[in-house]
């Protein structure tokens, strides 16, 4: 039966609008022939209302949303341990709220359903930069793989303390933004990321960098096989019968760490000490590096200097005869050198041999804390442009002392240290009277100490005043000559007879 209303009248939607919820088709009604054949199916012709669309837009987050809610109870927080139980208190409250917000709960759901982790577990460590998660993942075989999650903290980290390592820092010139804590907080981890990957690339013992989200980064785990991570070199045990010999053994493999470090991955860690040093079973784990810099930082040669002194501080109170902080210093920076094992313990084993034959018995300590003292508060010059001293420290060369000088790498061989035409015997040692090997020279070529002697200083702040005077007035009289040349004819005709009057 067809329909007697006029086409003009106005037509009701068969369905209910709704805020939030768009129209409702739970109420089937009859479709007029006009809009069926028109295609529009169950809906009118008409746009939806701007509330609606602003409602709508939220949906794809919201399926998100549920599609991952099905992970929550795999992200245990409670639980540190797969066979320990662990007491809630206000503390673990307080740290999930500050760090698992809505924003990295979804970044761990996602990272949950791709499979890169299965379950997040207690806290191993807190601190006030990240908080790091055990974690665990499946392999193919139904195996499983622990894992570390570390989780930056975004709403109360301060970046003020961070200034030093991000100025000059070319990695943060495009991207620095010191008013956006999420996006400092952001590059902060992808800095660490990097740098485990660099670390990790060259062999030194370190958790592999496996998969970095925001401010949400995934770690090999440092622990056994019942995920109890190794301790921190703080807090190892070691038995006293195997003491003195262990430490011993820590120190020198921790100074080949540095060196390669430096010289390998073109890193300085920047805040090195035995919390940031983990130990097992006689090897030494470097973590914690998003403050490491590159070694052309401004100020990569003081955080180094620092290194040096944090970790020589706490192994002499382990009762290890450490080297000088300055020759610790000059070893890992030298770029001549083994940068491989053993050749980097032959190495530092000779440092160790120089300072027996050159130190006394009696005053050895007491010296080499002087110069410690001395070299820590050193000024240490990047590049040459920085030297502000510069005429002080070309009269030590000149000396002889140049090996003396702080930044010494930075200079040619030659220059810190002149040799002779064999190539073995520096200016110092021939002032001090040291002899030549007189088995090619004759009797005479010997007795001729004048081709030793230094020549008189060069500059001009050596020169005689008298000197320095007749040779502005030569330099004049040749400038002037030269202006004569360039005149005319008739006006040197001028000059001669002006001169010749004066004369007379």
């Amino acid at each position: 039966m067809e329909s007697t209303t006029s086409p003009a009248a106005p037509h009701e939607p068969p369905h209910t609008f709704t805020n939030n919820n768009g129209y409702d088709a739970s109420v089937e009604q009859e479709i007029p022939r006009t809009l069926a054949t028109a295609g529009v199916g169950s809906f009118p012709a008409s746009s939806p209302e701007p509330a609606a669309a602003g409602a709508n837009t939220f949906n794809s987050i919201d399926d998100q949303i549920s599609a991952l809610s099905k992970h929550a109870s795999k992200i245990r927080l409670d639980d540190v341990k797969g066979d320990q139980a662990r007491d809630k208190d206000k503390a673990d409250r307080a740290t999930s709220e500050q760090v698992l917000d809505q924003r990295t709960r979804m970044i761990l759901y996602q990272m949950i359903n791709r499979g890169i982790v299965s379950e997040v577990h207690g806290a191993i460590s807190t601190g006030k930069e990240a908080n790091v998660y055990g974690a665990a993942a499946h392999a193919d075989d139904f195996s499983q793989i622990h894992r570390a999650v570390k989780v930056y903290k975004t709403a109360i980290l301060s970046f003020k303390d961070r200034e030093r390592y991000i100025t000059g820092e070319h990695r943060f010139k495009a991207g620095a933004d010191k008013g956006n804590n999420r996006k400092m907080v952001k590059l902060w981890a992808e800095k660490e990321f990097r740098n485990l990957r660099r670390i990790h690339s060259a062999g030194i013992a370190c958790p592999e960098p496996i998969q970095l989200k925001l401010h949400v980064l995934v770690m090999g785990f440092l622990g056994d096989q019942r995920g109890w991570a190794y301790p921190r070199l703080r807090d190892a045990n070691i038995p006293a019968d195997e003491a003195e010999e262990t430490w011993n053994a820590l120190y020198i493999q921790l100074l080949g760490i540095m060196r390669r470090l430096y010289q390998v991955c073109k890193l300085v860690h920047a805040d090195l000490s035995e919390y940031n040093i983990l130990y097992h079973d006689k090897r030494l784990y470097i973590i914690d590096v998003s403050q490491s810099v590159e070694h052309d930082h401004p100020r990569s040669l003081e955080f180094l200097r620092m290194d040096i002194k944090n970790t020589g501080d706490f192994f002499r109170r382990q009762g290890v005869d450490t080297l000088a902080d300055r020759a610790v210093f000059d070893f890992i920076i030298a770029p001549e050198g083994p940068v491989e094992e053993p050749s980097l313990r032959e190495s530092i084993e000779q440092l160790y041999a120089a300072r027996a034959e050159s130190a006394t018995d009696s005053k050895g300590a007491a010296e080499q804390e002087v110069d410690n003292e001395v070299f820590r508060q050193q000024y240490i010059p990047q590049t040459l442009e920085q030297v502000y001293d510069i005429e002080k420290d070309a009269e030590r060369i000149g000396h002889g002392e140049g090996d003396k000088l702080v930044y010494r790498n930075l200079l040619a061989d030659q220059v810190v240290l002149p040799k002779t035409l064999d190539g073995q015997v520096s200016e110092d040692q021939l002032d001090e009277g040291a002899t030549l090997d007189s088995e090619a020279t004759s009797d005479e070529e010997s007795d001729d100490e004048s081709k030793f002697s230094k020549g008189p200083p060069r500059g001009k702040r050596f020169e005689d005043k008298e000197e320095k005077k007749q040779r502005k007035q030569a330099t004049k009289e040749a400038k002037s000559e030269k202006r004569k040349e360039k005149m005319p004819k008739h006006l040197k005709k001028r000059l001669v007879a002006t001169t010749s009057r004066k004369k007379k």
